[in-house]
């Protein structure tokens, strides 16, 4: 009978450019765990959360959930404000971009943020709403900084305005996510738009550091 004889040179071999495989198999697997826990968990009624997604590099989910009880203390209408992160950098980018087709694909969101030529081509897709119609949000922006979040889409050649710049929102960017040349939009399927935009503009509003820590000071307070 033939035999097949594996020697410890060759597994050292096998791992070592194989590597890979098992690595984002196992992210697979956990993904996937990820998703069918999240179908099957009970769910918050659409009207009363909104959902950040923070799409590109690494978060602090700590600071990141930190922030999130913050704006959802002035929003007393709301059960829920979620950040999640999707990341697309290094070994793991091929495995977020597979969980970014399928969030968008499952119209999972209210709100993402996107380096700007990521951001660009999803906005050509028709994945955001337009903003024109929100000058008061608008207002907080010069039109210059407005022109590089104006674009045209496959199903409608005018442009227009599909997100706004976050570049210098320091409460998320020097906390913990990098906000450097990116932009943040509603999401065009949204079922809570009217209240995604106002923490969109909340999060505008309370774009400094000083100005965040001042409001998460005043909650870590009335929770004691």
């Amino acid at each position: 009978m033939y035999k097949i004889q594996v020697n410890r040179e060759q597994i050292r071999n096998h791992f070592h450019y194989d590597k890979w495989k098992y690595v984002l198999g196992i992210v697979l697997v956990v993904f996937s765990w990820s998703m069918l826990a999240n179908i099957t968990a009970p769910r918050t009624p659409a009207d009363k959360k909104v959902d950040i997604y923070l799409v590109g590099g690494f978060m602090l989910e700590e600071q990141a959930a930190e922030y999130a009880d913050t704006v959802l203390a002035d929003f007393p209408e709301l059960m829920e404000v979620n950040i999640f992160n999707i990341g697309l950098e290094g070994d793991l980018e091929y495995a977020g971009r597979q969980k970014l087709m399928v969030m968008v694909g499952s119209q999972s969101g209210d709100i993402y943020s996107f380096t700007r030529d990521e951001f660009e081509g999803m906005a050509k897709l028709g994945a955001f709403l337009p903003l024109d119609d929100y000058p008061e949000l608008l207002s907080y922006f010069t039109e210059e900084q407005l022109e590089k979040c104006t674009f045209t889409t496959e199903e409608d050649p005018t442009a227009r305005i599909y997100g706004i710049p976050i570049n210098d929102v320091d409460a998320i960017g020097k906390n913990f996510f990098v906000t450097e040349d990116s932009m943040m939009g509603v999401m065009a399927y949204s079922q809570n738009i009217e209240k995604s935009l106002e923490v969109l503009k909340w999060i505008i509003e309370n774009k400094d550091t000083a100005q965040y820590e001042q409001k998460r000071q005043a909650l870590l307070e009335t929770s004691k």
